[in-house]
Parts: C-alpha cells; sequence; structure tokens
C-alpha cells in the first residue's frame, strides 16, 4: 500500500503543471519602460564630449474569445558632440509603432485582422528627418497566443508563501490554475470596485482559493500572507509569458515610406508570424517574422524579410538574462542587395520596485548599401550600461 501511494505522488510530481496548461483565452497585459545612458568625456580636448541615448517601449495584449488587440511602440532618441572645436551637436532618432486587431470568427482560432504601422526616423548623418512611414494592412489569419503571465505570477505566490510558512505545501494543478484566474482579471476588479477598493475584494478572492484548498496553517492567510501576495503581484516584476503562434496572410498599403515620392504609395502582399514558447518556470522564447512582397515591379525593392528571436531566462527573482538575434534583409530590383543582422546579450538587475540596471553587449553588421544604407565590413560592437525605470 505504501509503495503504491510512492508510485503515485511520484506520477504526479511529474505531472507537474506547464506554462501551456494556461489556456484562458480572457487576458490583458501591459509593459512599457524607459532607460537612458550618457558617456561624457572633458580634458586635453577643446570641448566636453557626449553621448546621450535614451529609448522607450511600450506593449499591450488584450485578449478575448472574439477579439485580440496587440499594440507596440518603440523610441530612440540620441544627442552627440564630438571633441573637436568645430564639432557640433547631432541628433538621431527613430520612433515606430504597430497596431493589430484580430477578429474571430464564432469563436473559432480563424480570425480578420487590420493592422497599421507607422515610423519616424531621423538619422544621425542626415540633415533633416526621412518622411514619415505609413502603412495600413488587412487580410486573414489563424492562432491564438495566450498570456500565462498570471501562471507565473501564481506560481511566485505559491514559492513566496511557502517560504514565509504561510502555506505548507503547493497548491494542486486546478486550485493553481483557479489563482491564476483571478490574478488574470485584475481589471474586472478594478472596474467593478475602483482604483481604492478594489484589492480588498481581489485578495480576498485569492485567499479563498488558498483556504478552499486546504494548505494553509491557519484558517485565514493572515497579515504577512497578504502582504507576501501583494509585493509579488504589485513590485515584482516578472517578465511576459506567452504561449501559442499565429500566422497572418493579407495585403498592405505603404501610404508613406522614409524615401519619400520614389518609393510611396505602394501595395505589398504580406505574410506574418508570431511565435511563443516558454521553457519551463523560468525562461520564454518569442519570435516574430514578416515577408512583405511588393507588388509592383516599378518600385526599387522586390521584397524585405524581418526576423526577431528572443530568449529570456530569469536567472533568480533578481536577475534577468535577454538575448536577442534580429535579421532584416532587403531585396532590390537592381544594385546591391542588404542584409542586416543584430546580436545582442543583455544582464537586467532588479535594483528595487521598478528601477533595474541594465547591462548590453550588442553587435550589428549590415552588407550591401542599397537604398541609402551604410554598408560595415566588420561588425560594430556597442557596450551599454543604464538604468531602466518600468512605467507599468
Amino acid at each position: 500500500m505504501r509503495l503504491l501511494s510512492l508510485l503515485i505522488l511520484a506520477a504526479l510530481h511529474l505531472q507537474a503543471i506547464e506554462m501551456s496548461d494556461y489556456r484562458i483565452i480572457f487576458g490583458h497585459y501591459d509593459e512599457a519602460y524607459i532607460n537612458g545612458s550618457l558617456k561624457a568625456t572633458t580634458g586635453n580636448q577643446d570641448q566636453t564630449a557626449y553621448d546621450l541615448l535614451v529609448n522607450a517601449n511600450t506593449r499591450t495584449i488584450y485578449t478575448t474569445a472574439l477579439y485580440s488587440v496587440d499594440f507596440k511602440a518603440k523610441g530612440d532618441i540620441g544627442f552627440a558632440r564630438g571633441e573637436d572645436s568645430n564639432s557640433s551637436q547631432t541628433k538621431r532618432y527613430d520612433l515606430a509603432s504597430s497596431l493589430r486587431y484580430d477578429k474571430y470568427l464564432a469563436y473559432d482560432n480563424m480570425f480578420l485582422y487590420g493592422g497599421g504601422d507607422l515610423g519616424y526616423r531621423k538619422q544621425e548623418q542626415s540633415e533633416k528627418a526621412d518622411n514619415l512611414f505609413a502603412k495600413v494592412s488587412l487580410g486573414l489569419g489563424y492562432g491564438r497566443v495566450y498570456n500565462a503571465t498570471p501562471l507565473a505570477i501564481a506560481l511566485r505566490v505559491v514559492e513566496e508563501l511557502k517560504e514565509y510558512k504561510v502555506i505548507y505545501r503547493d497548491l494542486s494543478d486546478v486550485y493553481l490554475l483557479k489563482l491564476a484566474k483571478v490574478i488574470g482579471i485584475k481589471d474586472t476588479y478594478l472596474s467593478k470596485y475602483g482604483a481604492e477598493n478594489y484589492k480588498k475584494y481581489w485578495f480576498a478572492d485569492m485567499e479563498t482559493i488558498f483556504k478552499n484548498a486546504e494548505v494553509s496553517y491557519q484558517e485565514h492567510l493572515g497579515a504577512v500572507g497578504i502582504l507576501k501576495m501583494d509585493e509579488v503581484i504589485s513590485l515584482e516584476k516578472i517578465s511576459g509569458r506567452l504561449h501559442g503562434w499565429k500566422v497572418r496572410g493579407g495585403v498592405g498599403e505603404i501610404l508613406s515610406n522614409y524615401e519619400g515620392n520614389a518609393g510611396s504609395k505602394n501595395t505589398t502582399a504580406d505574410i506574418e508570424f508570431s511565435y511563443g514558447l516558454p521553457m519551463g518556470y523560468e525562461s520564454q522564447y518569442i519570435e516574430n517574422a514578416l515577408l512583405s512582397k511588393n507588388l509592383y515591379a516599378s518600385k526599387p525593392i522586390d521584397f524585405s524579410f524581418e526576423n526577431i528571436m528572443s530568449y529570456t531566462y530569469e536567472v533568480t527573482d533578481l536577475l534577468d538574462v535577454e538575448s536577442l538575434w534580429g535579421l532584416n534583409y532587403e531585396k532590390y530590383h537592381h544594385g546591391d542587395n542588404v542584409l542586416k543582422n543584430k546580436l545582442s546579450l543583455g544582464l537586467r538587475y532588479y535594483l528595487e520596485n521598478s528601477l533595474t540596471l541594465d547591462t548590453t553587449i550588442s553587435m550589428t553588421k549590415r552588407d550591401g548599401s542599397n537604398g541609402g544604407v551604410l554598408e560595415t565590413k566588420d561588425w560594430d560592437g556597442n557596450f551599454f550600461v543604464g538604468v531602466r525605470y518600468r512605467l507599468k
């Protein structure tokens, strides 16, 4: 009998919950960051030289059974001046945003989509900014991407409560998914009870789950349990956990592009692919690819392909490792094609609440010089150290 019990416990242990088990369609995920760095040198030179860089990015994902919205935006702004007396300040910036709205058909995984992309930039070697880039698109797609971040938060809550002896064992998978579901509908509590009172009802429902699971030492979690639960949910910034895939196919209309009249107002055939895979509880792989084919042979560029892959690993609660590979290929009807590669490896150390210290090593290379892009024969290296603040 004892042997049978041990075998059952071992089997249950092997069937531990995975991030992909969280398949709740309704979800809301927000993140927004701003960071900066400043490098300045003085002494034994004509004037103080500096290089100031500020960048920011944000992403909002909102999903329901009938539709999903994915909005992304990023921006880089830099100011620099050399040490020679005749060196004046240069300014560069690159701003971009994209929106995808997917309307699902009768609760199936097939959907209609509409999208928009905007871009505005000024390159350091240019005297003025490029034209505004604007594109709209529509088409048909298939698949879903689930936001399993609430499950990652629930696992951290359980870990914290066990460490502080509030509960004496883990939640079962059933109750863990129930806890994650309550964590994931924060907006519902906010809407129903208001910003001042929602936590009282939100945390009470979480406490009920622990009570029903019969894992706590006392009938209630107590002050320590509620405090630690609040610290994990409100203060710890757990990286997003996404799983699933989507593919979109349709047409796009470029209303304006960076080059101006020479290549503006163009129609494209587009294929997009998005994929998310959590690996265990600590890591996340994300890939986004876009192939865009111009439908008019008179345009300079034939097609472009972009693929961005990223991998994040949480070494500890205070340290993340992030790696990225970005590839962009542009095929022209005449002249050189352009291939761009970017590799980066970064460490993110959480200082306090929303502040992190970021250290990133990156390398970039461009092959081909068509389209006004400067070719680099060797890899350009960059070392970045800066403080980042998470806005939400």
